[in-house]
């Protein structure tokens, strides 16, 4: 796949044309006219096109503060499964502080297996390596559904565990896929694979080692 010279032509204020891609003929991105909200909603549905918009050519305004967004979720969440049956302030802080090293360390295992491919892939370049952790932690956005896991109460509900996780899984393979296009899709979808395994395994790790 390679990258179009523009998005769009402009002809006067106000008025543009889109850009053809050269290979296939369709729009290069068409997500340049729509509004944010529209563009949330494909996100959501998984619509891969979305994916791209938003990785190549999106500016996202504080990506590091949106990561640090995506880890205070993912620690709330494993905070309020971890305080059931705990009343003193101290251990329900100290509970939260495990839960937000927990969740730092799984996303940057993650991040570094993608990384890994990345590098095997392309070789070292600071500017891709820049790119595929900026795209890879966007994945992470279903973290925010524990918002409503509070509203609702949904917080110990194994469905809705399962449907988050599920969520996320996907999001993942589809910001691979953006990232690897010329990598099949049981490629992309065995390193997100692999990615998370070994994210659950380095959180259960420390997790076990803040027992003690």
């Amino acid at each position: 796949m390679e990258p179009s010279s523009s998005l769009y032509q402009r002809y006067s204020e106000g008025v543009i044309r889109l850009s053809d891609c050269k290979n296939c003929g369709e729009v290069v991105d068409k997500y340049v006219e729509f509004e944010t909200v529209l563009v949330v909603i494909d996100l959501i549905i998984h619509n891969i096109s979305a994916y791209r918009h938003l990785i190549y050519n999106m500016k996202i305004q504080n990506q590091f503060r949106l990561a640090i967004i995506f880890l205070f979720c993912d620690a709330y969440d494993k905070w309020i499964s971890g305080r059931a049956g705990i009343y003193n302030i101290y251990d329900l802080e100290w509970i939260f502080y495990k839960s937000l090293l927990q969740s730092t360390l799984e996303m940057c295992t993650y991040v570094g297996v993608v990384v890994l491919c990345d590098v095997m892939v392309h070789g070292i370049s600071s500017k891709r390596i820049g790119l595929v952790s900026r795209g890879t932690v966007i994945g992470y956005y279903g973290n925010v559904a524990v918002v409503f896991s509070i509203i609702f109460r949904l917080s110990n509900e194994f469905s809705y565990r399962s449907v988050t996780q599920l969520f996320i899984f996907i999001s993942h393979i589809q910001i691979q896929r953006t990232l690897f296009p010329n990598l099949s899709l049981a490629m992309n979808t065995a390193v997100v694979a692999i990615g998370v395994l070994l994210s659950m395994q380095s959180g259960a790790l420390c997790r076990h080692l803040l027992e003690y």
